[in-house]
């Protein structure tokens, strides 16, 4: 017995031994083969050309004496300066740069010019000398409160007195699950202790706990830091996420379930006896033939059966599967109404309490208290733009002429002809004004050769007509290639050293490039960017089916996307995600890169400023976040700036 188990014991050690070797292998090669994606994904980044004429150094060149918006600085005084040219208030604490240098005499680059932590705006308002430093036990102690959210805080923290914002955050399909014991509130520019009373009503008031509702995990998020005194919970936060009082109780009944409803109406009622069988079932650790039954009658929708029971992981897998495969069946029908998911079936996911599921699941029974299309979801403007469709094959290329790139072109011709505007079939490019004359000096470039002619061959290029540019194909031995086979090339597209139709293609979008340069980012004076409602303008063009072009500009180079989709988060009513075509990321290369779309965030934002509040947006392009400092345009770190044009009109805002 004691030989059986001394050789069970060496081959038990034996397995487990190869198995950790091979989990170490296995382990070792993921990790070495994710840093050598990487590797390769930054020097693609590394490689990708940027449009010396798209930025801010050639803005300065040819606007530097003009001023943005309400600024007293010309574009080339902030520069020099060293200051943001597209922001009024590049520190952000509120003071304009102009009033910090000439009115205050404080740094214009600095949130506090005393390096004590507080802004320059909240010494200003309290009449103390921004540029001297003050200790913050000297300060006394204040209340700032919310009568109306029934919250305050108390502090001696005058940055909060000026700089953080307390509003109410309202999201329906969160309310009806959790059932929140309160208004769930939002603490902007504010970290520490905060005071949240309870209605006088509520039971059970011991029990209630403080929680995030974390926007980037989907989840709440239990306040570490908090107690409960008299009619009041005291919790210290150091997020911007929403906070809410919920019952422990409830929360801990808040599962995953699945619902599935068939409707056969009358002729189900004859064979089976009801007008519609709805199935819910709770995600478990196993299956179980165990089902509560219930029976509803509603005069104008008959008589519902309701079966609830358990289902454990692979039966739920199971019906990921057919649900997804329903999708696939029912998505052309999507925009119709009366369909037959509509109308015989309905089938999905939901997290809740049981009663909410059966809302949620049955909402005619409960027409009165659950109205399902009221349900808060996210906001979704697609033109139905495809980059494998209404994107050329080929990406963005060097030229003779356009030797950072010929973006801008490729994004006006896909945009022109997406929008069913108008391309120009013969364009010369000209210089007749001052600005183009410098521009061409600057570059030491011969624009005046710039010109193209399609009538000669106006049925090679079919895409005029159906849109559908990504059915091009380069036919030139020498770069047929592209766009097939490979999508980065260091080499330098010469059209006059190809044949047609692709010379004369090649011809057009570098026309194009230039012409887009001239009549969108030069022709238009600058303007104020951030200001918000250019958003309401962007949103008005998606709506209405047309893409939009943007310009992003950064200090020596710059670049040129299509936006085609606009995304409210489903849960953070500031940020906005704004689809992008990258003319850097062609379908191919992007599909090789394992993604189906790229973004940009929009962040809408606000701030005290001596004359009251501001609202604006901030953005964040960074299609690859592990790899940020190889490809972003951002003005939240830098002071870049992008810009939208519709048919070369200018988005402003109001």
């Amino acid at each position: 017995m004691k030989s059986f188990l001394r050789k069970l014991g060496k081959f038990l050690l034996f397995v487990v031994t190869f198995l950790a070797i091979c989990a170490t292998i296995i382990i070792a090669w993921n990790w070495g083969n994710r840093l050598y994606d990487d590797y390769k994904l930054g020097k693609y980044l590394k490689s990708l050309p940027e449009d010396p004429t798209i930025s801010t150094d050639m803005m300065v060149e040819l606007h530097g004496d003009e001023k943005i918006g309400k600024d007293k600085m010309t574009i080339k005084e902030k520069v020099e300066a060293g200051l943001n040219p597209y922001k009024l208030d590049t520190s952000g604490n509120g003071i304009s740069d102009w009033d910090a240098i000439h009115t205050y005499k404080t740094d214009p680059k600095k949130f506090s010019t005393a390096d004590d932590g507080i802004s320059d705006l909240a010494k200003i308002k309290e009449g103390l000398d921004p540029t001297k430093p003050i200790k913050k036990k000297d300060i006394e102690n204040f209340t700032i409160e919310n009568e109306e959210l029934a919250v305050a805080i108390h502090t001696n923290d005058l940055n909060v007195k000026y700089h953080t914002f307390i509003e109410p955050y309202d999201h329906a399909e969160l309310n009806a699950i959790y059932e929140p014991v309160r208004q769930p509130v939002q603490f902007f520019n504010f970290k520490g202790e905060v005071q949240l009373s309870l209605p006088e009503d509520v039971k059970n008031k011991e029990r209630l706990k403080a929680y995030y509702f974390d926007f980037n995990n989907e989840d709440f998020v239990e306040i570490k830091k908090q107690h409960i005194k008299g009619n009041t919970i005291y919790a210290t936060i150091n997020d911007s996420f929403p906070v809410y009082i919920l019952d422990p109780d409830t929360y801990e009944r808040i599962e995953k379930y699945y619902y599935f409803r068939v409707s056969g109406f009358h002729f189900s009622r004859i064979v089976s006896g009801y007008d519609h069988k709805v199935f819910i079932f709770k995600r478990s650790w196993r299956d179980s033939d165990q089902f509560v039954e219930d029976k509803y009658e509603h005069e104008e929708y008959g008589i519902t059966e309701l079966s609830i029971g358990k289902i454990g992981p692979i039966s739920a897998k199971f019906l990921d599967g057919v649900f997804a495969l329903l999708d696939k069946i029912f998505k052309p029908l999507d925009n119709v109404d009366g369909t037959l998911k509509d109308v015989l079936l309905d089938y999905g996911t939901v997290m809740g309490t049981p009663e909410y599921v059966k809302k949620y699941a049955m909402p005619w029974l409960f027409d009165e208290e659950f109205n399902q299309e009221e349900v808060y979801s996210a906001k979704v403007i697609d033109t139905g733009f495809l980059s494998n469709q209404h994107a050329f094959r080929f990406g963005n290329m060097l030229t003779p002429l356009g030797d950072g790139g010929i973006c801008a072109g490729i994004v006006r011709v896909i945009e022109r002809i997406f929008n069913q505007e108008e391309i120009e079939k013969q364009l010369s490019y000209k210089p007749e004004t001052l600005k183009s004359w410098l521009r061409e000096y600057l570059l030491g470039a011969g624009y005046k050769s710039l010109s193209y002619d399609l009538e000669p061959q106006i049925d090679k290029y079919p895409f005029l007509e159906d849109r559908y540019l990504y059915s091009y194909r380069f036919t030139d031995e020498e770069i047929k290639h592209i766009g097939v086979k490979k999508f980065v090339d260091d080499i330098i597209i010469d059209p006059s050293s190809i044949s047609d139709p692709d010379s004369t293609l090649v011809k057009m979008l570098e026309t194009q490039w230039i012409y887009a340069n001239e009549f969108i980012n030069y022709k238009t004076k600058p303007y104020d960017s951030a200001n918000i409602s250019i958003l309401d303008e962007v949103e008005e063009a998606l709506a209405n089916g047309n893409i939009v072009y943007a310009s992003l500009h950064k200090e020596s180079g710059g670049h040129a996307v299509n936006v085609y989709k606009m995304e409210y988060d489903k849960f953070d009513p500031d940020l906005i995600r704004l689809y992008v075509y990258d003319s850097n990321f062609p379908y191919g290369r992007l599909k090789e890169e394992q993604k189906r779309e790229l973004f940009m965030n929009i962040y809408k934002r606000k701030k005290t400023t001596t004359e009251g509040v501001e609202e604006y947006f901030e953005f964040d392009y960074t299609p690859f976040a592990r790899q940020r400092k190889n490809y972003s345009y951002n003005n939240v770190e830098q002071n870049h700036e992008i810009r939208f044009f519709l048919n070369d009109q200018a988005l402003k805002g109001e």
